[in-house]
């Protein structure tokens, strides 16, 4: 009880003195109460500030790292972040907190805010020449953002000057990679003739790239440029592969059979291929055209090693018409291929069987007429197609097949070609009536918006790119709190900025920015931008804030009757909003006591 009495009279004595202007007093009242208690955080962070005051700052750099140290440690990030943002403003030219900052915002999610920090650690690395420092951090950048087309493009220009070639291989096909999922062709043609010009003894990165876009299921994406490989060089068999396994994760079967027609024209002994059409006509239960193909590639198939997959045509095939004698012997040339004497006789016995049933002739209705789909005048090799033999015109770069609009391996009504119209943009259905008040809302905040955007505030730090957009809008609401509560107005204001791009709360986060300019002292300025915000549009509970937000503008304006009124209409609408109960009986009391000289003059 004595230790606590004692500090009890310590805090009020600092206390005391601090409002007189005795900073260096008050701040060895507090290092005393922090002797007898070094876990009062909130007294270590009074002694910081005093610190300051007392223009010794590398003593209260000591204390708000402690503070520091201990939220990060406690897993409080957001707090951590302000108390290391305080100080950043007092050494400015001190990089290691940039890191440290980097890594808190890392840890609770704020990417965007994490590379902006990042990118002034790197700068400062590569301005002093340290070349590995500088490409420690830019990978390090990439991890927490791997889709940021410029980090990726610096970080593989920063792997060859190391010599790590491979490693720059490897991120510049990554980033062609995501420029052609997003269709930003421009970009791609660039990047492809930096590629080019880089790595000249690797000419079929742009195939791997496809290959890879394939193999993660984005088909789509690359289908139009797998189009536009063949068109410049038809004699690439792993590009009639990609072609075909393209439109089968896209199941457009149709289009599958059309590629491996296609694909034999230039390949005409790719036993691959000929299964690939077998496979394809059997699908669309034509048994006379999977026959005919049989016959044709049968022989061929089988010295390739291809027994099981014939085996299992030639089963789907006997599913169509169960007792057709050439699918038997088919089957019974497969086993004998194989070597299986069980299944061989077990067949042959069928067949005898069947041919005794039949009488020894095979049904006219089960012999082959000639495939449709491989009929001369559809066989006929597309113009648009080098055909076999002639030379492929070489193109300058390897960008410029994608720069050129995708046209396709056609022919009339057999086209190889992908359409596909997604509209992402496009809201889901709702009533019209609604979507235009919600457009009309929407613009008006936007205007409102763009208002709130002039505030001035120190910059952030300079971005890679405009990539950066907000992770977290909780997070940033929250660390804006956090700011204000420790007086960096700037910091706070754009951390609510990027808040406000969550539609949920964008009001709110407009008004904690008028907040701050109120409590950095522009009045003027808040009031105005909340007279602007103050529209009938606002729902009750966003009106009845605005207005309370602006009561406390006219307060401090000096504006009573103002914001008195406000206080009213708050009431009468919202009786239980916040404490405006409280607020309206304290200004009541208050007025009920302001008398005149005259009243008093009988009192």
């Amino acid at each position: 009880m004595a230790v606590s009495s004692k500090k009890d009279k310590l805090i009020e004595e600092a206390q005391k003195l601090a409002v007189r202007g005795q900073f260096d007093k008050a701040a060895k009242a507090y290092e005393q109460i922090l002797a007898m208690e070094p876990a009062a955080i909130n007294q270590r962070q009074k002694l910081a500030e005093l610190l300051i005051k007392c223009g010794r700052n590398d003593d209260a750099r000591k204390e708000y790292e402690t503070i520091g140290t201990h939220f990060s440690k406690n897993g409080f990030y957001l707090k951590a972040i302000a108390v290391y943002k305080q100080l950043q403003k007092l050494f400015p030219a001190d990089i290691s907190l940039s890191l440290v900052l980097a890594e808190l915002n890392e840890k609770h999610g704020l990417v965007a805010n994490a590379l902006s920090e990042y990118k002034l650690v790197y700068e400062f690395h590569e301005k002093g020449g340290n070349s590995n420092e500088a490409l420690s951090i830019l990978d390090r950048m990439q991890k927490i953002d791997p889709q940021n087309i410029p980090i990726k493009i610096k970080l593989a220009e920063a792997y060859v000057k190391h010599g790590k070639k491979d490693e720059s291989y490897a991120e510049f096909t990554k980033t062609a990679s995501l420029l052609l999922e997003r269709g930003n062709n421009a970009a791609l043609s660039k990047v492809c003739a930096r590629i080019q010009q880089l790595f000249p003894d690797k000419p079929g990165f742009m195939l791997e790239i496809l290959t890879d876009l394939v193999r993660q299921g984005n088909a789509a994406a690359a289908i139009d440029s797998i189009q536009s490989l063949l068109r410049s060089n038809p004699n690439n068999k792993r590009s009639w592969d990609l072609v075909v396994q393209a439109y089968q994760l896209l199941e457009q079967p149709q289009r599958v059979k059309i590629a491996y027609q296609h694909y034999l024209k230039f390949f005409p002994t790719e036993p691959a291929a000929m299964l690939g059409i077998i496979l394809s006509v059997t699908a669309e239960q034509d048994l006379a055209g999977a026959l005919e193909l049989l016959d044709k590639y049968e022989t061929t198939l089988i010295s390739a090693g291809f027994l099981q997959q014939l085996e299992q045509v030639y089963l789907s095939l006997g599913k169509i018409d169960p007792i057709n004698i050439r699918v038997m012997e088919g089957l019974i040339r497969v086993a004998t291929a194989a070597g299986n004497e069980s299944n061989i006789r077990s067949l042959t016995s069928n067949l005898q069987s069947l041919r005794s049933v039949s009488g020894g002739v095979q049904d006219a209705t089960t012999r082959t007429e000639p495939t449709p789909g491989l009929s001369d005048e559809q066989a006929t090799v597309p113009d648009s197609v080098v055909k076999k033999g002639e030379q492929s015109p070489k193109t300058g770069s390897y960008a410029e097949p994608f720069d050129a609009a995708v046209t396709t391996l056609q022919q009339p009504e057999e086209e190889i070609e992908i359409d596909i119209e997604i509209n992402l943009d496009s809201p889901l259905g709702s009533p019209d009536q609604e979507s235009d008040e919600a457009s009309d809302h929407d613009n008006w905040l936007d205007s409102v918006g763009d208002l709130f955007d002039s505030i001035d505030t120190a910059p952030r730090g300079v971005k890679f790119g405009n990539e950066m957009e907000s992770s977290d809008a909780q997070s940033h609401f929250d660390l804006g709190q956090a700011f204000k509560e420790m007086g960096l107005y700037d910091e706070a204001i754009n951390e609510f900025r990027q808040a406000s791009r969550d539609a949920s709360r964008r009001v709110e986060c407009l008004i904690m920015q008028c907040a701050c300019l109120r409590e950095r002292g522009e009045l003027d300025k808040a009031i105005s931008m909340l007279q602007a915000l103050l529209k009938p549009g606002l729902r009750e509970d966003e009106s009845c804030a605005v207005k309370y937000e602006l009561a406390a503008g006219y307060e401090a304006a000096g504006k009573k009757e103002e914001a008195n009124l406000l206080l009213n209409e708050i009431n009468v609408t919202n009786p239980g909003f916040r404490d405006i109960s409280s607020r309206l009986n304290a200004t009541n009391i208050s007025e009920s006591l302001d008398f005149s000289d005259e009243d008093l003059k009988d009192f």
